[in-house]
């Protein structure tokens, strides 16, 4: 069976919508940047091998760093990092989103980022184009995303080829995190990794799921601006102990692999990887 038919038809769940199935199978077979996803991954493997790069995150602590100093960084960014761009001179080398709640939340200014900023590389499990959310271009590149679970083995937490697969789990920095190590970088240093949460005082609970929040201010207390989950903004609950359990996992493949992360976020929760002052590194 061609790959094109062959990876849509893996990707299916028990519950596959016959439109969502013919639309997979029409981007698979019409689309050069999806039906080459793995070949294209390939080509990019340790491309990197042996650079610096830092994965930013969004937490709060970033409003306390001199983020200016990064400007000759290989950067990794997500979500909303937009908000932060009137406050830098740079933009990120890469940009990672997999939030199914989220990324439709955002869609026009992700698709906004991948028109403006050609420079920077973006990475999206395939599922985002077959849901016609995002927009396929020539610095975008589409990986299969394999649902993970809180009880895998560490092994399948970091992906060793991404062009196979990338694990979905509960934070978007440990897809970074993968990609990262992919393109052969060796050391990463992650900063804005706070893993500190509360819910703020005025939320909307959508569908009577506990998971599924909707913010009524613009009072967001845990990333680095009050409007990143703004008024309207809709978002799933965190988990910081799930959150906590895979970075475990994913330090002891990256230290099975021999790759260097270190935690140079200003405060926070996380204490899984050994910690340095980000000042130290210029």
């Amino acid at each position: 069976m061609p790959e094109a038919v062959r990876l849509p038809l893996a990707s299916l769940s028990p519950w596959w919508h016959p439109i969502q199935f013919l639309t997979s199978i029409y981007v698979h077979l019409s689309e050069k940047n999806v039906r080459q996803a793995g070949r294209r991954l390939k080509k990019i493997q340790g491309d990197y091998r042996g650079k610096r790069c830092v994965i930013m995150g969004n937490g709060p602590s970033l409003n306390q760093m001199e983020l200016g100093l990064f400007k000759n960084d290989f950067v990794w960014a997500s979500n909303k990092c937009y908000l932060l761009f009137n406050r830098i001179s740079w933009k990120p080398s890469f940009y990672v989103a997999v939030d199914k709640r989220v990324v439709p939340d955002i869609r026009g200014e992700i698709n906004r980022m991948i028109l403006d900023l050609n420079k920077t590389i973006f990475f999206f499990p395939i599922h985002f184009r077959i849901n016609s959310r995002l927009l396929s271009a020539s610095n975008v590149y589409w990986y299969r995303e394999v649902a993970m679970h809180s009880d895998i083995a560490s092994q399948d937490m970091i992906t060793v080829d991404a062009s196979k697969w990338v694990a979905g789990v509960s934070t978007v920095t440990i897809a970074a995190l993968q990609l990262a190590v992919y393109l052969g970088f060796d050391p990463i240093y992650l900063i804005g990794c706070d893993t500190s949460y509360s819910i703020p005082g005025i939320v909307e609970i959508e569908n009577n799921d506990q998971n599924l929040l909707v913010s009524g201010e613009n009072d967001d207390p845990n990333h680095f601006d009050p409007n990143y989950f703004g008024k309207g903004s809709k978002w799933h609950a965190p988990h910081a102990e799930n959150m906590i359990l895979h970075y475990k996992k994913a330090k002891k493949r990256c230290d099975d692999l021999g790759v260097k992360v270190y935690n140079a976020t200003l405060g926070g929760k996380l204490e899984v990887f050994p910690r340095v002052n980000y000042l130290d590194l210029f």
